[in-house]
């Protein structure tokens, strides 16, 4: 859960655990204080004449919007802090915007991701949180990279998306295929899919990318590994003639 402001729990930035916080804002606080002011006198109003009580309540309320107009000028009413229950480390808000620490943690991509395709996935995870239509621009763009480096293409994704279907592709893969592939050209071209404050659809899309590479890269080269160290010379030989007849 990508951190929000005002939510009760998110996943805080420092130690990445999905965490109670508690939010500290120039509206809260005064009103704490004003209270405990409050509270403070509630014990001596009840011991002294009606008069007097008057008077009290009257110096309270000037207290309360004083003490509030007064408080606004050393903490900025568009200012807030959200404290981890968990590390007790803080984030820093300005107009509900996340200023610090300035980084989400996503998954690490595919180790089997040409170095090209890493450097993308890495330039897209800086920028999650400031941007979320350019991260899945961005990974938009791996994915096109990514099929060229399955043999493909990459210069239409549909159109290479087409020719693995039609060489057998399983059925979730390509789901997983036109999923980025439709909400990256969302990120490129308008559409009905709104990116512009949407980090956590955003956020999705750097697993989706590593399960289709994990399906088009690792695993088949963990097999052709597998194959090669378990299979004999002699027998990859046989099944080779075999395969050849008809």
């Amino acid at each position: 859960m990508i951190p929000k402001h005002g939510n009760s729990k998110f996943q805080c930035p420092h130690c990445n655990t999905l965490a109670m916080q508690t939010w500290f804002t120039a509206y809260n606080a005064s009103t704490t204080a004003t209270g405990i002011l409050h509270h403070l006198y509630l014990d001596y109003r009840s011991s002294i004449g009606d008069i007097t009580q008057r008077n009290i309540a009257t110096f309270l309320d000037k207290v309360n919007n004083n003490f509030q107009d007064n408080f606004y000028k050393f903490v900025p009413k568009n200012f807030s802090i959200a404290t981890c229950s968990s590390c007790n480390e803080i984030t820093i808000w300005i107009n509900q915007e996340i200023v610090y620490p300035k980084k989400i943690k996503v998954p690490a991509p595919n180790v089997d991701l040409n170095e090209e395709i890493k450097a993308l996935y890495h330039e897209a995870s800086s920028i999650l949180i400031d941007s979320p239509k350019g991260s899945t621009a961005l990974l938009r763009l791996a994915l096109q990279k990514l099929l060229k480096q399955v043999g493909k293409s990459g210069k239409n994704i549909n159109n290479d998306i087409k020719d693995l279907v039609a060489e057998g592709l399983s059925p979730k893969i390509q789901q997983a295929l036109d999923l980025l592939r439709v909400i990256g050209n969302n990120a490129v071209h308008p559409g009905q899919i709104n990116l512009d404050d949407n980090a956590e659809v955003a956020e999705k899309l750097f697993s989706i990318l590593n399960f289709i590479a994990d399906e088009l890269i690792t695993k088949p080269k963990e097999l052709d590994s597998l194959y090669a160290d378990l299979i004999p010379l002699d027998t990859q030989e046989h099944i080779k003639q075999r395969d050849k007849q008809e």
